[in-house]
């Protein structure tokens, strides 16, 4: 049997050793989308600037070094959100004649400008869909976690978008 104060040495090297190959290999912990300099000052101009998809994009824009300014002639492009939808269908229902099955959809259109109005990208539409299973006995769950996929999706798209925007870029 091994002595506590020798385990416990042991985990302390084991986990060292697992940490430097990790390192070696080029793992590193997902930062924020890398930016194009045209967003470096942004004006995001929403309908609903502090919810849903544009509040998400809020957010991805500030964790990646974008500074959001509160006038289109302050940036350096205006990002507009031009519209987004969030839904949840039915896909199968169950016997007793409830849904079993929910699909969640969300999708959202932007284009890109500069401040002086002139098209930078063009209106885009980027669109995501999940399935999800439905259980009436865990209600409660079941919703907190459609909640939790529909914000997932928003983080995911808010990235595409950013992604998108870099790479129209960096080819004109």
């Amino acid at each position: 049997m091994i002595p506590v104060g020798r385990l416990a040495l042991y985990q302390r090297l084991l986990l060292l050793a697992l940490a430097a190959t990790l390192t070696g290999c080029g793992f590193h912990l997902r930062g924020g989308v890398a930016l194009a300099p045209v967003l470096e000052k942004v004006y995001l101009q929403s309908e609903t600037p502090y919810s849903g998809i544009s509040a998400r994009l809020r957010n991805e824009l500030q964790s990646s070094g974008a500074e959001l300014v509160d006038a289109p002639e302050q940036a350096t492009a205006v990002l507009q959100v031009l519209g987004s939808r969030s839904l949840r269908r039915v896909l199968s229902v169950g016997q007793a004649g409830r849904a079993s099955e929910y699909e969640l959809f969300e999708e959202v259109t932007f284009a890109l400008e500069t401040p002086d109005g002139e098209v930078l990208l063009s209106p885009q539409t980027l669109q995501l869909t999940r399935d999800m299973a439905f259980d009436e006995t865990q209600l409660l769950g079941k919703v907190s976690e459609g909640e939790d996929i529909q914000r997932q999706m928003r983080r995911r798209l808010a990235r595409q978008i950013i992604t998108r925007i870099t790479v129209g870029m960096t080819r004109q």
